[in-house]
């Protein structure tokens, strides 16, 4: 008997509404704006690196801060697809389903990181 198995891809994009940013730059200055959203990639690169001690060690309930933290800071500078996937764990924790939740979480850490460098390439190429 002949079993097939599928191989799963565990890479998506990482998107980014550039309007949020227009928006921040068009509120605060471009100089505060750039400011901002580097003080956020600090902030969201601790935080995801609390949500994987906290994943390591088995304390769901630890994970509502930091995740709830990292769905606002990545909102808050338009990094879309990190917010999404914060946001999903979240909801994996109220109903309080614990596969979908580590599948989750591990999602939302390569999401992060990708994330993080997506930003850092547009700062490349921005000069």
């Amino acid at each position: 008997m002949e079993q097939l198995v599928t191989v799963l891809r565990v890479e998506e994009p990482a998107r980014f509404n550039p309007d949020q940013l227009e928006r921040l730059c068009a509120e605060i200055g471009e100089v505060r704006a750039e400011h901002e959203v580097a003080k956020a990639l600090e902030t969201i690169s601790l935080l995801l690196r609390e949500i994987g001690k906290v994943k390591a060690r088995g304390e769901t309930d630890g994970l509502r801060v930091p995740v709830r933290s990292l769905a606002e800071v990545s909102e808050h500078i338009g990094m879309a697809t990190l917010a999404r996937v914060s946001r999903d764990v979240l909801f994996c924790m109220e109903t309080q389903n614990e596969v979908a939740l580590t599948a989750t979480v591990s999602r939302l850490c390569r999401i992060g990181d990708r994330s993080i460098h997506a930003i850092w390439d547009l700062e490349d190429l921005s000069g």
